[in-house]
């Protein structure tokens, strides 16, 4: 999934909501897709965190400056990576927490290859936290909706094809997009996710980022037929856009 950049952003419950032209997500059978070849990945530092989820509340970090710095230590002399905020869609900078000391922040990054992680300064973030996250079991094409240990929401979900799957990982929400058509290929809203797929370098020019969102296609739901987002009802997508906050953790699975 990606989106046209200068969209208008507008304010709802859940963060960011822009008004854009959605320009791929695996909705109808696009043909603009590109095969990833091996060992494509920015400078990142890929991660060995693992993230415990449902232990707790999680902690958001959201960007109080213009740019963020990304160490690949903390204490290092000098950035890796700096990321903008807003980011390219106009939704602001978040990322999740997975660890902290004083001063640094240990977060996970909405960059390749996924599951990347850095070190960011406090002082360039606000933090909150949400006990909400967000779990994708492939294998029983279903999306489930937890706060801490208890399950809210337990839904039937689309996922990716055999040769555009959903990678698994941990991931959390970077932004909330509404289509310009809410009957259309995405539905009324569509979060973005800080992963990408591992089968496409690119999806209309754009990088294939993977995202949860609605459908127009109701009787795919429970069926392997994306390019690797997670279609959900249009129903539950309304639903969850009016509880998560950008940041949440998502856990995609076998």
């Amino acid at each position: 999934m990606s989106f046209s950049p200068g969209a208008r952003a507008a304010v709802a419950a859940a963060g960011a909501v822009l008004s854009l032209t959605l320009a791929g997500c695996g909705g109808s059978d696009h043909k603009a897709a590109s095969t990833k070849p091996t060992g494509d990945a920015p400078a990142a530092k890929p991660t060995t965190a693992s993230y415990d989820f449902g232990a707790g509340p999680s902690t958001i970090a959201t960007a109080r400056t213009a740019t963020v710095h990304i160490y690949q230590a903390a204490d290092d002399p000098s950035p890796s990576v700096q990321l903008h905020s807003p980011n390219p869609d106009g939704a602001p900078r978040v990322f999740l927490v997975i660890d902290q000391k004083p001063g640094w922040l240990h977060v996970f990054l909405p960059v390749q290859p996924n599951g990347s992680t850095g070190w960011i300064p406090t002082r360039e973030v606000r933090t909150t936290k949400t006990g909400y996250w967000l779990q994708v079991l492939q294998s029983a094409h279903r999306l489930k909706l937890y706060q801490g240990k208890k399950v809210l929401i337990s839904t039937p979900a689309a996922i990716g094809k055999s040769d555009t799957p959903t990678p698994g990982g941990a991931y959390y929400l970077t932004e909330l997009l509404q289509p310009p058509n809410p009957n259309g290929d995405y539905g009324p809203y569509a979060y973005g996710l800080s992963g990408q797929s591992t089968a496409l370098t690119q999806f209309n020019g754009h990088d294939p980022i993977i995202g949860i969102h609605g459908t127009n296609q109701p009787k795919l739901l429970g069926t392997s037929v994306s390019h690797g987002c997670v279609r959900i009802s249009n129903t539950m997508i309304t639903k969850l856009a009016k509880m998560l906050p950008l940041g949440t953790p998502v856990q995609i699975s076998a």
